[in-house]
């Protein structure tokens, strides 16, 4: 069985590229917020339901729904985009999954809170990242364009990971607190 680290878990599922150009952009991230609302968090809360968590995998799911409707903002900035390709890192999330979510039932089986403590731990790098790193960037980028409407699309979508890196951090304390479920925010 291969191990699944928290390292190869964080790559497969960081996957969008940032780039001058705004379509690309949007293309890349659009393409990135519907993966996570189809694949990443279905999957983290099908993990944590299998591991005996069901309220966090009620919280994947919730942020999961969130994730779409980022991706719906974005691509409404970019309307004449049409369904973005998906890009080659994406792709190699998802192939990725397939050997993640083959190993996951074998390793729920033999420790199923260090999966979940995984899960919540990439979960909330993944948001850092994007409130932190990657959506600032691009909300500069809009201002420096002078395009304050995708500026401000891009500042609900910072405010919106930073909440769902908080939820994910309270679930995590609370985990290792000993409580019998993470409560959802």
């Amino acid at each position: 069985m291969t191990e699944i680290t928290e390292d190869m878990i964080f790559e497969c599922f960081a996957a969008a590229r940032q780039g001058s150009d705004m379509n690309a952009t949007a293309e890349s991230f659009v393409d990135v917020e519907e993966y996570e609302n189809q694949i990443m968090y279905p999957e983290f809360a099908r993990w944590a339901q299998q591991a005996g968590y069901p309220k966090l995998a009620t919280l994947f799911r919730k942020v999961a729904g969130e994730e779409k409707l980022h991706a719906v903002w974005l691509r409404e900035l970019y309307q004449r985009m049409g369904t973005p390709a998906r890009g080659e890192d994406t792709q190699r999330a998802i192939d990725a999954l397939t050997t993640i979510r083959a190993n996951c039932d074998k390793l729920i089986g033999m420790n199923p809170e260090g999966v979940v403590e995984k899960a919540l731990r990439v979960a909330i790098r993944v948001e850092e990242r994007e409130y932190r790193d990657i959506y600032p960037h691009f909300r500069d980028q809009a201002n420096a364009s002078d395009n304050p409407a995708a500026a401000t699309v891009y500042q609900k979508v910072i405010d919106s990971e930073h909440q769902h890196a908080n939820w994910f951090r309270a679930a995590l304390q609370e985990y290792f607190a000993g409580a019998p479920e993470p409560a959802m925010a």
